[in-house]
């Protein structure tokens, strides 16, 4: 529905500026690897920090979701003409309600596609991996290493939901149904316009829904390294 614009907002060049700063700052004699003892950990909480800015994302959530199922419902309607639901499709996404939804929604899907930055920056610093045993028994910074390397774990991965894969194969198997059709080329075009129109909604709802995940696992982080005295510097 939405087609993010390539705009790097104030967020993500704080973020990408964070990243650069720890990869090229004067490393002490006392740094491990090459790095500040709290670089590792300042590329995640950075841009956990960020997420969690970013405010509720539960509303826009709820006003793609909405979105979506009219945009299906406007598809399933064989009675009526491809043009004229690609033209009520196309007045729905103009709507009021979406328009004012759809900087935030950008928004949110330009920070979750920086997360890539994140993972880089960290590779990068070679900052220490995820482990089975997480933070357990960890203390100080070492304890808050570990709590970024699950985030920033998470952050990589990016596991589809098996309803959210038969949702794709659904939508692409609907795609071939409308190339297969005996019609006009008029009427296809409409309906593969119409198509992609709720490709983009639906791929956008996937990626709200991620970054709703993202942000509860980074106010997680931030909790945590704070009790953990890692924020204020308290540790060693």
């Amino acid at each position: 529905m939405f087609n993010p614009a390539m705009i790097v907002t104030r967020p993500s060049l704080l973020l990408l500026a964070v990243v650069a700063a720890a990869m090229l700052a004067p490393v002490p004699a006392s740094a491990q690897f090459g790095r500040e003892p709290t670089a590792c950990m300042r590329i995640a909480t950075t841009y956990a920090e960020t997420l969690v800015e970013v405010g509720e994302i539960g509303p826009l959530v709820e006003t793609q979701a909405r979105a979506l199922a009219v945009l299906d419902e406007i598809a399933a309607r064989g009675e009526v003409e491809p043009f004229d639901r690609l033209q009520e499709a196309e007045a729905l996404l103009r709507g009021r309600d979406l328009w004012d939804a759809a900087r935030e929604i950008r928004r949110v899907d330009r920070l979750v596609d920086n997360s890539a930055s994140v993972v880089a920056g960290w590779r990068g610093l070679y900052c220490p991996s995820a482990v089975p045993t997480g933070a357990a028994g960890l203390e100080g910074q070492a304890r808050c290493d570990a709590l970024s390397a699950i985030f920033v774990d998470r952050l990589r991965i990016d596991n589809p939901t098996p309803q959210q894969i038969r949702a794709r194969e659904a939508r692409e198997s609907e795609r071939q149904t409308i190339l297969k059709a005996r019609t006009t080329r008029a009427d296809r075009d409409d309906l593969l316009q119409l198509w992609r129109m709720r490709s983009e909604a639906f791929e956008t709802l996937m990626t709200l829904e991620r970054a709703r995940v993202l942000q509860e696992a980074a106010a997680q982080l931030m909790l945590r390294t704070g009790e953990a005295g890692c924020l204020n510097g308290e540790t060693t």
